[in-house]
């Protein structure tokens, strides 16, 4: 029934955390959730070293600051004057201390290659945008970040399949992980909702090309499971097959209609399609070619495969404790999940030329 799975993933299950025992359970919710449209769910596996991180300890001119951890970074107790740093972060010693880009706290994130990757991070906390703007050279700062790496560990795309009469397939796809602390029923219990009900949309029929739904992983680390589907599909030979992605990351509250994709031929599409849906009316609409983006489509995009991610997007509860079921706009949900479909039809009848 639609909205259970969200309720499920987000109020009975909670925090997803990628290599978790919510996570574990969140991939058998949506299995069989896939079994409930008579499809054949398998799960996708992969090795994994997670963190456990702790609540960063953080004092600036003596007076104690909230932080949110990195997902990925190394432990340790940093102290001296703050450094504005070129890229926006401060250094702290050794220690470093990075702006949260969206939110109304200071949100957990991950490690990013520009900043060492997963295994170089040095020591790293995040702050609210409102700290990060009071935050001058020369104050007095302690960091400590705390916090466990934990080996043999693996995880579980969850894959369904429509058979269709070509082998070529579109790739449906949304992640079920959340952050540290974070339910998120909005960061992405309502994408894995969204990506169920296209799969409801389109079970039971005779396609031109087929279809694969995929509840990706350990997004919220790097898009690792995203990753580890190219992985595997180059390594089996079938990447070629895969022409077209339509992606669904927070589809339920946000500000805007985000459009993240590349190339622009199938942005031009998505325009198309969105004026057909009447949402220009409805939202403001921000179309990016997104190439760069934090969101699952860009593996993708990097294997040269048509690909889009659909967001509303930002939302003040961002990665908090607060990013609850009591945000979810039906409306909103159900208009992303339109035009996914809308995409997705395109794409089946005619796919976009691979980059």
């Amino acid at each position: 029934m639609r909205g259970e799975l969200l309720v499920k993933l987000a109020d009975e299950i909670g925090v997803r955390r990628c290599g978790t025992e919510g996570a574990a359970r969140a991939a058998d919710a949506i299995a069989d959730a896939f079994r409930e449209l008579g499809l054949e769910p398998r799960f996708q596996a992969f090795p994994l070293l997670r963190f456990d991180p702790e609540e960063p300890e953080l004092w600036i001119d003596g007076e104690r600051w909230q932080a949110g951890p990195c997902m990925y970074a190394h432990p340790g107790s940093c102290e001296g004057p703050v450094e504005r740093l070129a890229d926006g972060r401060w250094a702290v010693g050794e220690g470093r201390l990075a702006p949260s880009i969206f939110g109304k706290g200071p949100i957990p994130f991950t490690a990013l290659p520009s900043t060492g990757g997963h295994l170089a991070t040095r020591p790293t906390a995040f702050l609210s945008r409102a700290d990060s703007d009071r935050l001058r050279e020369g104050m007095h700062a302690r960091l400590v970040v705390r916090g466990e790496w934990v080996g043999g560990i693996s995880e579980r795309n969850v894959v369904a399949r429509i058979d269709g009469a070509s082998p070529e397939r579109i790739v449906v796809g949304a992640h079920y992980d959340s952050v540290w602390h974070g339910p998120g029923a909005i960061d992405n219990a309502t994408g894995v909702e969204g990506l169920w009900r296209v799969a409801e949309r389109f079970a039971g029929r005779q396609l031109p090309r087929s279809l694969e739904f995929v509840a990706f992983a350990a997004e919220e680390i790097g898009l690792i499971g995203a990753r580890q589907y190219i992985v595997d599909a180059r390594e089996r030979g079938s990447l070629g097959d895969v022409v077209g992605m339509v992606n669904l990351d927070c589809i339920g509250h946000g500000e805007k209609l985000e459009l993240l994709c590349s190339p622009p031929a199938l942005l031009d599409r998505a325009r198309v399609a969105v004026e057909a849906l009447g949402l220009a009316a409805r939202y403001e609409i921000v179309t990016e070619l997104g190439e760069a983006a934090g969101t699952d489509h860009v593996p993708f995009v990097e294997a040269g495969v048509p690909a889009m991610s659909i967001l509303h997007f930002p939302y003040e509860e961002y990665h908090l404790p607060e990013d609850s079921t009591a945000l979810v706009q039906e409306e909103l949900l159900t208009d992303a999940v339109d035009l996914a479909i809308a995409l997705v039809e395109s794409q089946l009848a005619a796919p976009v030329a691979r980059a």
